[in-house]
């Protein structure tokens, strides 16, 4: 108490007043000149580094509340969300030696499954919503399915099966999206994209014996205002891959690669490939193949200088374009979209393509032996899902054509 500082009038504990101590100040410098460079340079250099210790601990505590976002939806999710049921197995060994065994791969990238496209929008071309991508869905399982076990069935066997989803599964928040898309809500519009996949995968389980499902992000999904390459996982695509996740992990022959990358090589029945969305493809003059070639011929530079095993087959989506460019050390594998058009792709630059995804067999002598670009589109499809029923809850009145 003796030390503390009483007002004037107080008076001290046993009428004695304490001394006056100093606080502590440096003495001044006998020889200091405020006016020197040299101080005047260090104290500027220090004043800069001070803000830059401030700038950097607000990224620090922005990117904390950021980037730990979906990792604690993740964790909570993995409490409450009831897993589906594995079906009953139709795989079967089968004791044909004669049979050609290949790894089965479909392709499932720049679904856009909450993105709504009105036909007056259009000129007609397209009318689309998640009840049209959910009806689509089945048709692609549809065909891979039918494909792969009854018109190849008696030359081929197909032990395993590759989902590469590389992407662009949702239309995201970017460019005022998620205020027009089916839901209204970024967060309805991702758990039902993942309960469509998770859906998906539930029916093509058990025609296989192993499933591996891999997912890397695209850029319609990210949460920053441009692309943050440190943050793969800070991107609705991946909440949408590990709602998929959740819900097929009682499917014992399910397995799920989510890499925190953008882009991630593979080894599917010996033969290398390389995943990505394929948004950092530069062009020339508005045409996106020579940028396909250049990143091509980079990547197979870097396979070559990490050792690991040869890529021959380089996968993108985000053009919406299924095509192959072939070179003499590798392929290019561009796959197309759920949505043909869209109001942004038919005014820009009059775009239309069919809505198609690639499926195809890997041998592990001679690659890639077939391919085919499966149409989505059926006639029915504005009638909604026959299988593929989700009620994602949504409460914002009917879509006005």
């Amino acid at each position: 108490i003796q030390n503390e500082r009483r007002h004037k009038d107080v008076p001290w504990p046993e009428g004695q007043q304490t001394k006056l101590q100093g606080l502590g100040q440096r003495k001044a410098l006998p020889d200091f000149d405020p006016t020197d460079r040299r101080i005047l340079e260090l104290e500027s250099e220090m004043n800069h580094l001070k803000q830059e210790l401030r700038i950097e601990r607000a990224k620090v505590k922005a990117n904390s509340v950021k980037h730990g976002l979906f990792k604690a939806i993740k964790e909570e999710m993995e409490q409450t969300i009831e897993p589906v049921k594995p079906l009953p197995s139709a795989w079967k060994p089968s004791k044909n030696r004669g049979l050609i065994e290949e790894d089965l791969v479909m392709h499932v990238s720049d679904m856009h499954a909450d993105e709504i496209v009105l036909p007056r929008e259009v000129g007609g071309l397209e009318e689309y919503d998640f009840n049209v991508c959910c009806r689509r869905a089945e048709n692609y399982v549809d065909s891979t399915l039918r494909w792969s076990q009854e018109v190849l069935g008696d030359r081929f066997r197909f032990p395993k099966l590759w989902i590469l989803s590389y992407g662009d599964q949702t239309s995201g928040e970017i460019h005022g999206a998620a205020q027009r898309s089916f839901y209204r809500n970024q967060f309805k519009n991702c758990f039902a994209i993942g309960t469509l996949q998770a859906k998906m995968i539930q029916e093509l389980a058990p025609h296989f014996e192993q499933v591996n499902v891999v997912s890397v992000p695209g850029n319609h999904g990210r949460r920053s205002k441009k692309k943050d390459y440190h943050g793969a996982h800070d991107n609705w695509d991946f909440l949408i891959a590990e709602t998929a996740n959740m819900l097929c992990r009682e499917i014992p022959n399910v397995n799920f690669l989510i890499p925190d990358s953008f882009s991630v090589n593979l080894v599917i029945n010996g033969v290398g490939f390389n995943i990505s969305h394929g948004d950092d493809v530069g062009g020339s003059l508005g045409i996106p193949f020579y940028g396909m070639a250049r990143r091509q011929k980079g990547l197979i530079a870097l396979n070559n200088m990490q050792g690991g095993p040869r890529i021959r087959y380089f996968v993108m989506g985000h053009h919406h374009v299924p095509a192959s460019l072939a070179d003499f050390d590798g392929e290019m594998i561009v796959n197309g979209a759920w949505v043909g058009t869209n109001a942004y792709a038919f005014n820009r630059f009059a775009g239309y393509r069919e809505p198609a995804q690639w499926i195809h067999g890997v041998n592990q002598s001679h690659g890639i032996t077939w391919r085919m670009s499966v149409g989505l589109k059926s006639d029915d499809e504005l009638n909604g899902p026959k299988r593929y029923i989700i009620d994602g809850g949504r409460d914002v009145g009917p879509i006005l054509n």
